[in-house]
């Protein structure tokens, strides 16, 4: 099972797209406009140049289900959990590669994060700290108002997310080659 020259284009752009968002994000904290969204135009077209009007609605669906969810986080938090630019990356993504390879990496995206964390609060020694932050805030809602413990945004611990997206991508990207030296994994 070989991987046609339009899969290959399509995750090229989609691994090129996150390695730019990374870099950028790393180095500005930002994921610009300028990247994401001719992403997403680019994706629309080259999926309707090659599938026709399936392509399109395909794309177009990897857009929405790209962009739900991180949108549902975004708004919820008020932009604190993730930013405006992930979520816009998350649409392009979702439109390069369609609805069920961008949701594994969205996925994978948020797991690596966890382990990114987690590896590096450990070795700041605040791992207790935030994990206690974390039950906080699970637990407040579900408490009444006198019991509740407030967090200050002082204790809140921020990662980029541009680096866990593009290693995802590229996890994902791998894979669908991987399946060529080992066809019984998956």
């Amino acid at each position: 099972m070989c991987a046609s020259l339009s899969e290959t284009f399509v995750l090229a752009t989609a691994d090129i797209a996150s390695l730019v968002a990374c870099a950028t994000d790393l180095r500005t904290g930002r994921i610009p406009n300028w990247l994401t969204l001719p992403a997403i135009c680019l994706g629309i077209a080259t999926h309707g140049i090659l599938e026709g009007r399936a392509g399109i609605t395909e794309s177009l669906l990897g857009l929405l289900v790209g962009v739900a969810v991180p949108a549902i986080l975004y708004r919820s938090t008020q932009g604190r959990a993730i930013g405006g630019g992930d979520v816009k990356l998350f649409a392009a993504l979702g439109a390069l590669l369609g609805p069920m390879r961008g949701l594994e990496v969205q996925l994978g995206a948020f797991g690596t994060l966890a382990l990114f964390a987690i590896v590096a609060l450990a070795y700041r020694g605040q791992l207790l700290r935030v994990l206690l932050n974390t039950l906080q805030l699970a637990t407040n809602p579900l408490l009444p108002r006198q019991w509740r413990h407030p967090i200050s945004t002082a204790s809140m611990t921020e990662f980029r997310m541009g680096p866990a997206i593009a290693v995802a991508v590229i996890a994902n990207s791998c894979l669908t080659y991987f399946h060529r030296f080992v066809p019984w994994f998956g």
